[in-house]
C-alpha cells in the first residue's frame, strides 16, 4: 500500500511540475506576442507623427 501512495505522490509531483512549466510557457509567449505588437503599434505611431 505504501508503495502504491509513493507512486502516486511522485506522479502528482511530475504532473503539477509539468503543469507549471506549461503555464509558465503559455506566459512568456503571450507576453512575447504582446510585446511585439506594441512595439510594431508604437513604431507605426512614431513613423505616422514623423512623416506629417
Amino acid at each position: 500500500m505504501l508503495v502504491v501512495l509513493v507512486v502516486l505522490l511522485l506522479l502528482a509531483l511530475v504532473f503539477g511540475v509539468g503543469a507549471v512549466l506549461e503555464g509558465l510557457a503559455w506566459m512568456f509567449l503571450i507576453t512575447a506576442a504582446l510585446v511585439v505588437a506594441a512595439v510594431w503599434f508604437a513604431w507605426a505611431k512614431v513613423r505616422g507623427v514623423t512623416r506629417d
